[in-house]
């Protein structure tokens, strides 16, 4: 059946996403709204930063008045700068800088030095993700082929992560009870597998977790800018010191610098974002493969 995707105003620009990757077949979930939420979320967490956010807004602005048939693209990365320069006020950075003229600048977390707060937060954002995937497939198996069908091919590995989850926890003496408990959830979750997808579910076991640890590039993309940033600005003050002609050498390498950073950024955090929605989610309950409804005419929305 062609499929036509009828989506608010605005989300409707991240079907650009869907156009990019395949078609939702006639009775799957459109993961539309999904991308819409968490896109600019993830881009705006690896690029992190008020003055990259800021220039990027500006770029991209220019760049739709240059070219306004790409403006869908363009509107979905104008946003994901706006939650940028969001997510750099929540790090405190302004262009590497933590702080300007003596005056630090408010954070909620540091990306340069709570690297450890920051891998925990990135890990559980991806426990969240993979599993809203996962009750997206429930949904979508539950519609085509019963309750019992979803439970055993998706509900199965919510159980395996509490399995997995109460087994540590207890190992580690965090949680007051048994390890038998998250033995028996594990043993369960496996047999519940087997049913539900056979030996390709058994093998697959390893690549949940996998999954998960994979949104730690959101911290290390982050983090990577971040490091670059700070060595630029560090060789920029050490030439303003020296003085001289060293003064001009270092606003060539302040300018220089960041627009090599700022580029790498955005190639690195729209590509990793992209990757995150098209390899770690959507494997959980998108197959695709329809064709787009294509008339003879039609009328502009």
């Amino acid at each position: 059946v062609p499929v036509k995707l009828k989506n608010p105003k605005p989300m409707k620009p991240f079907e650009f996403f869907l156009d990019l990757y395949s078609m939702p077949s006639y009775k799957e979930l459109d993961p539309t709204f999904f991308v819409f939420l968490t896109f600019p979320i993830f881009f705006g967490i690896m690029l992190g930063d008020v003055g990259y956010g800021l220039a990027s807004l500006l770029i991209f602005w220019i760049l739709k008045k240059m070219m306004p048939k790409s403006k869908n693209f363009f509107n979905i990365l104008m946003l994901a700068s706006f939650v940028s320069i969001l997510f750099g006020i929540l790090f405190g950075e302004f262009f590497g800088f933590e702080e300007i003229l003596g005056f630090h600048l408010w954070h909620i977390i540091s990306r340069s030095k709570e690297m450890t707060s920051l891998m925990a937060i990135v890990i559980t954002i991806g426990v969240v993700h993979v599993n809203i995937g996962l009750i997206a497939g429930f949904i979508n198996v539950y519609k085509d082929h019963g309750l019992m069908a979803a439970i055993y091919e998706k509900a199965s590995w919510i159980v395996l992560e509490i399995g997995v989850a109460m087994l540590a926890l207890s190992y580690f003496h965090k949680i007051p009870i048994s390890p038998l408990v998250g033995a028996v959830f594990l043993a369960a979750s496996i047999l519940m597998l087997f049913k539900g997808e056979g030996v390709k579910g058994l093998m697959e076991i390893p690549s949940i977790f996998t999954n998960i640890l994979s949104y730690a590039r959101l911290m290390a993309i982050g983090v990577s800018s971040v490091k670059l940033a700070e060595v630029i600005n560090h060789s920029a003050q050490d030439m303003f010191h020296s003085g001289g002609f060293l003064i001009l050498a270092g606003i060539l390498i302040l300018v220089i610098g960041h627009i090599i950073n700022l580029a790498l950024g955005l190639l690195g955090s729209f590509l990793h974002s992209l990757r995150l929605h098209y390899v770690e989610f959507f494997s959980k309950f998108f197959h695709g493969g329809a064709k787009k409804y294509q008339p003879f005419g039609m009328r502009e929305e």
